[in-house]
């Protein structure tokens, strides 16, 4: 009696029908000696000549060298245009037999081919499958060949094809390792649904899920944004109840998800009752449980778990110590933190760069950054290679209080071991000159910041608005430093990302009496923060004055206008500034896009929203997950529950979780599913 399958299964064999295949095949002797009689073309052949001329000596070439060089040049869909279907599986079997079996993954290149052919897992595929696999004479089996195929179908992210396939494979046998790992690669492309559906099907008609087939669908639980632990705690209860015995991987995964949620405590008493027990455990459940314990600010408790691991036989590995000392520096205890890489070295384990760089900040931090910068050019003269991270510490660290000569020659330092500045860097540094009154060349560093396309923060330009406002702008004239337009922007734009707009405003009239021209970046900057405070009337008087100065707008000024009437859903006036943006030949990013369906949504102008989101990914752009929720709500609220679902699932299948506001939205359960669920009984039924 057939069993049934999983209703997503079903669902993934509706797919488009193509008409079946002429069984007839060229025996693989027969392929062969064509082959060779082929090698040089006959000069009556018409039509494909001068194509089989570079064809042949290819294929040859490619089979009695076993040269992958010559055997990626040879496509299938071109074999099949040139020799028919019969003869080309027999070139291919051939080609996969000179590779076998130690070149599995050059022969998957060759099935993909065969795959890329085919579009997707159809009936086409599924007559060639076998043809191929009687062709190799037992260097492959069937079952190894659909396990391939399965494989290139995930690799592609094509989920539903890899599932369609598993259902067909499972006519002649599916073996568990195929399983896991198809269930493995669906978890973490995060299709939710087709990974339970894969379990649930394993279970009910094999082969049986293992203790990693488990694993990983605890993974699943207790990772990500939405975690589900009281479906994670139902699998240990039915692994207990199907005899799969949980190993340390599960339990530290699952202990791993108590941490995240917050639930330190629940975890450490379940790890407690493991070791009581004398169920399997390793370092992974300790350090999930001593990393929570820190996370969550109880350092105390986090020592009481590394105690407790050594008293249950288990010796803290780099991973344990390197947790405690980043907790106990951040919490300021920079000295016991110093102890802990003391005994770590003292039982034989060296600490890493992790390790060093979270003494590093705690020192900083607490201001003894002489004591940090000795330690890091201790560790270098050691061999330790520091990474980007640890040079960001302590440059920091030496901005903030040592000697500019100091800060500069790190930085040099840092750049002749070519790491690239980032916007953390140059901020420190420009900090380091404005605490010293040097806001020439602070300034000049802001500019080679910006040459260097690194896009100033709203720390950057508080440092440099504290640093000019402390000496003030009459003392700066007396000392030569008259403010030009590139100073006043930057101000001004300091105080915009500070949200005071009215110093801003106060700081542009100043400007422009004193004669000095404001440019473009001074305009964006303003019409930012009026866009910011949803200000329209003034957002356009201002534009209007910046046109009358010739002034061109950029695309950070289109995107705010276009943002601030979709704010006000008046939908004409963003698509006139949409189009305006696109004449001037100035392209719209992601977030241009979710800014105009979001609009469209808004006022239920549902067709419009779609057509922009197929333009948005005919462009190869990315909607996140504000884009869909909009979509979402705005068929909901006209009624369309399908088109919702639709994309609900468009959603998911690009492997894009929805957030707090969506899940509260569709009233989602713990899994963040249970809105599609729901609709899919409603389909069945």
């Amino acid at each position: 009696m057939r069993r049934a399958v999983p209703g997503c299964l079903r669902r993934a064999l509706l797919i488009r029908r193509r008409p079946l295949l002429d069984p007839r095949l060229s025996s693989l002797a027969c392929c062969a000696k064509s082959l060779d009689d082929e090698e040089e073309p006959s000069q009556c052949s018409v039509g494909n000549e001068d194509r089989h001329e570079r064809f042949h000596p290819v294929i040859a070439r490619a089979v009695r060298t076993s040269s992958w060089g010559y055997a990626r040049k040879i496509s299938f869909g071109d074999c099949v245009r040139l020799y028919g279907l019969p003869r080309s599986i027999g070139l291919f079997a051939l080609l996969m037999r000179s590779f076998l079996p130690r070149r599995i993954r050059d022969v998957r290149c060759l099935i993909q081919s065969v795959v890329d052919h085919c579009g997707n897992a159809g009936p086409e595929l599924f007559e060639l499958v076998p043809m191929l696999a009687s062709n190799l004479g037992g260097s492959m089996t069937l079952p190894q060949v659909y396990a391939t195929v399965i494989r290139v179908f995930v690799e592609l992210s094509m989920f539903e094809d890899a599932l369609v396939t598993y259902v067909e494979a499972k006519k002649v046998g599916v073996e568990l390792q195929v399983c896991n790992f198809l269930l493995k690669r669906l978890v973490e492309g995060n299709q939710i649904m087709y990974a339970r559906s894969l379990f649930d099907d394993m279970k009910s008609s094999g082969p049986s899920p293992n203790v990693y087939s488990y694993s990983v669908l605890m993974s699943m639980y207790t990772h990500g944004a939405k975690l589900c632990l009281e479906e994670a705690l139902e699998l240990l209860s039915e692994m207990e109840v199907e005899g799969v015995r949980p190993n340390a991987a599960t339990y530290a995964t699952y202990l791993y998800g108590l941490c995240h949620a917050k639930q330190v405590k629940s975890a450490w008493n379940f790890l407690q009752m493991l070791c009581q027990r004398g169920y399997p455990c390793n370092n992974y459940c300790f350090n999930a449980v001593i990393h929570g314990f820190c996370h969550d600010g109880q350092v105390h408790k986090a020592i009481e778990v590394f105690d407790g691991m050594k008293k249950c036989g288990f010796v803290p590995d780099v991973h344990s110590y390197s947790i405690l000392v980043d907790g106990l520096c951040k919490q300021g205890d920079v000295l016991t933190g110093y102890y802990m890489l003391v005994e770590m070295a003292r039982n034989g384990i060296t600490p890493n760069l992790v390790s060093y760089s979270s003494l590093l900040h705690g020192l900083c931090r607490a201001g003894r950054v002489e004591l940090a910068f000795e330690l890091f050019k201790r560790l270098k003269d050691q061999g330790f290679k520091h990474d980007h991270i640890v040079y960001s510490i302590v440059l920091h660290g030496c901005c903030q209080h040592l000697d500019l000569e100091i800060c500069y020659d790190l930085w040099n330092d840092m750049v002749h071991h070519n790491f690239v500045p980032d916007a953390y860097n140059y901020s420190s540094l420009i900090y380091a000159y404005c605490r010293h009154r040097q806001l020439k060349e602070a300034l000049e560093v802001f500019e080679l910041m910006v040459s260097d396309g690194i896009c100033p923060n709203v720390v950057t330009c508080t440092i440099l608005v504290h640093g000019f406002s402390n000496e003030g702008l009459i003392d700066m004239i007396k000392r030569g430093y008259v403010p030009d337009t590139v100073l006043y922007s930057i101000i001004i734009d300091g105080f915009v990302k500070a949200l005071d707009l009215q110093e801003a405003f106060r700081l542009y009239y100043k400007m422009v009496d004193e004669g000095t021209k404001p440019n473009i970046f001074t305009y964006t900057s303003l019409i930012n923060g009026l866009c910011h405070d949803d200000k329209l009337p003034e957002v356009m008087t201002l534009f209007k004055h910046m046109i009358g100065e010739g002034l061109a707008p950029d695309r950070i000024l289109y995107t705010s206008l276009i943002a601030c009437y979709c704010k006000r859903s008046n939908m004409k006036a963003a698509l006139e500034i949409f189009r305006e943006m696109e004449t001037e030949g100035l392209s719209a990013d992601s977030f241009v896009y979710t800014c105009l369906i979001g609009g469209f949504s808004k006022v239920l102008a549902m067709d419009g929203a779609q057509l922009f989101m197929e333009e948005m990914m005919n462009k190869g752009l990315t909607p996140t997950v504000v884009t869909y929720t909009d979509l979402i709500v705005g068929y909901f609220k006209i009624g369309d529950e399908k088109k919702a679902m639709a994309m609900y699932n468009s959603m998911l299948q690009a492997g894009i979780a929805p957030d707090a506001k969506l899940s509260c939205i569709l009233g989602l359960g713990n899994d963040g599913h249970d809105f599609g669920d729901s609709q899919e009984e409603k389909d069945v039924s």
